[in-house]
């Protein structure tokens, strides 16, 4: 039941029981419950009709005492009824007789309801003799009213439930926020009074025997069993959705953020899907939480851990805390908190004349020569189709489809004088044209030496990165740094690269993409970078947005 709020109130004093409180145990705990906020209190007189509607006032001007309330509660001609302050540890649903869900399996529904926000116990009575009914929500904590009142709407809102007079109401209520005026939580009558009709139920909403004393020992053992940091990420989420509908109805962040937030709501539900959902959950801890660092990584393991399905879907779970730390540190890289200066350059590329394959192919093709060039220079360029393809790509970081694309500039059965306008051929490229034709040889059969002049590191090991034309090879150093070897990485996180990229080709091979395609696609993604030129966290990205495509 509830009554009109009071508005042109002004803010009023929330009472700590400074004053005396009752001599009574039981109504020591009915006040400590119930009597934190005690100014506008609701009475009324007990109707002759014990099931006719109950005629409301408020009780304006002076806060009510914390012995009048108990003893006021023990009247049985009269009720009483108090309002929320500013935190509360309790919440209430109230089912009015005859309404859609004033029944056993409707209680059943709002209580399954409730559990997916941590709300796992609750307590059961019959409001009045007119057999409307009220469901308690205990808290071990206080918690802020508000935030509460929005989490338990919109929980039951998506639910399916109709939260309106005459059906379902919900106490605490989402109140209006008053600019000039304090606006008041609605009021609600306490339980179980004396000849109000009030009592304790079971599940099927028989009459179960018990006093106020039996109400509030349920009450403890119910309080104690709520998962409160399941019900306070609800209450922030619920609370931001809140802020965020009535200044924009369809901005691209709060959309963003409700599909990140249903996708963790949702949990698994098949195998394959532990890198999305850490992703999307990292991503939300950075974005709309700011965290970042260690906090990122706890943030991402206790809500995936905590995640609908994770226990029966996720095949990870033996390594869970090394993908969540990748994930992390690939998301902070990639985002940055909402309302702060981008961490990374999101400018387009600045020159737009020129169409973007053409742009790439050119790039392309003036490695080529500049390698072909200095290897030719420096005597090094290897007579052998195969060598001389390796040490190419290599020097001009392309891959074996771009260079075997562009012949005429290295290949020395197609050049035809073409790698320099100005250059002619030796008598050594005449006569290596004027030879029959050969097939090239296999890869594997021959082995890539290291050439001081112009290479930092030794070759690559048969079978490695770049031994493959169909792989993509890691970046390497350019001609001109120092001559020094970077330090060893972490093991563990270049065997987590390796799987990545292996698992990125793969679901290339599965979308049916030639290497050529997967190159395109990179580059339109990563604004014209080459697959050597991915850093780690962009790999990851590419990992993502592939399986995204085969989902589609």
């Amino acid at each position: 039941m509830t009554a009109s709020i009071g508005l042109g109130e002004t803010p009023r004093r929330t009472s700590h029981h400074a004053e005396p409180l009752p001599a009574d145990p039981t109504g020591q705990r009915l006040c400590e419950i119930f009597g934190h906020y005690l100014w506008n209190v609701i009475n009324a007189e007990m109707p002759e009709d014990a099931t006719a509607k109950v005629d409301w006032t408020t009780v304006t001007g002076y806060p009510l005492r914390p012995r009048v309330l108990w003893d006021q509660w023990q009247d049985a001609n009269q009720l009483i009824g108090v309002r929320f302050t500013h935190e509360t540890r309790y919440a209430l649903i109230d089912l009015d007789a005859g309404g859609a869900y004033s029944t056993a399996e409707g209680v059943a529904q709002i209580r399954a309801a409730l559990e997916t926000i941590g709300i796992t116990r609750t307590l059961l009575i019959r409001s009045s003799w007119s057999g409307g009914l009220h469901l308690y929500l205990p808290f071990a904590e206080q918690v802020n009213t508000f935030d509460l009142a929005v989490a338990l709407k919109e929980c039951l809102k998506a639910q399916g439930f109709q939260i309106k007079a005459g059906q379902l109401e919900v106490f605490p209520n989402v109140k209006a926020y008053g600019v000039t005026t304090f606006i008041e939580y609605n009021a609600h009558r306490l339980p179980l009074q004396p000849g109000s009709g009030s009592c304790l139920l079971d599940d099927a909403l028989n009459h179960q025997l018990g006093n106020l004393a039996r109400f509030f020992w349920l009450w403890d053992g119910a309080a104690a069993q709520q998962d409160l940091d399941t019900l306070r990420h609800a209450m922030k989420i619920g609370r931001d959705n809140h802020r965020k509908r009535p200044k924009r109805r369809s901005h691209p962040v709060d959309t963003w953020r409700h599909d990140l937030d249903l996708e963790i709501t949702e949990g698994w539900t098949a195998h394959g899907q532990t890198n999305h959902l850490l992703k999307t959950i990292a991503c939300y801890g950075r974005v709309f939480e700011g965290l970042s660092g260690q906090e990122l990584i706890d943030y991402t393991l206790r809500i995936a851990i905590n995640c609908p399905g994770y226990e029966q879907y996720c095949r990870h779970q033996h390594e869970i805390e090394r993908k969540v730390t990748a994930w992390a540190k690939s998301v902070e890289n990639y985002y940055w908190p909402l309302g702060t200066t981008p961490s990374r350059d999101t400018s387009p590329p600045q020159n737009n004349l020129v169409p973007f394959n053409q742009s790439q192919s050119e790039d392309a093709q003036h490695r080529i020569r500049t390698a072909y060039r200095e290897l030719e220079q420096a005597g090094t360029l290897p007579d052998q189709i195969t060598a001389r393809a390796k040490v190419i790509t290599q020097i001009a970081h392309v891959s074996q489809q771009t260079l075997y694309k562009h012949l005429s500039l290295w290949h020395p059965y197609h050049q035809q004088g073409v790698i320099n306008d100005g250059a002619s051929l030796s008598g050594d490229d005449k006569a290596i044209l004027a030879a029959p034709c050969q097939a090239p040889e296999p890869l594997e059969n021959k082995g890539l030496h290291p050439i001081a002049p112009t290479m930092k590191s030794g070759a690559l090991p048969e079978g490695g990165a770049g031994s493959d034309p169909n792989s993509f090879t890691p970046e390497r150093g350019v001609r001109g740094d120092e001559l020094s070897f970077p330090q060893p990485p972490d093991p563990a996180h270049l065997s987590f690269l390796e799987d990545v990229a292996d698992i990125c080709h793969r679901q290339a091979e599965r979308l049916g993409w030639t290497a050529v395609q997967m190159g395109q696609f990179i580059a339109d993604q990563f604004e014209g970078k080459r697959r050597w030129q991915l850093s780690d966290d962009e790999l990851m990205t590419l990992l993502y947005r592939l399986q995204a495509l085969e989902v589609d």
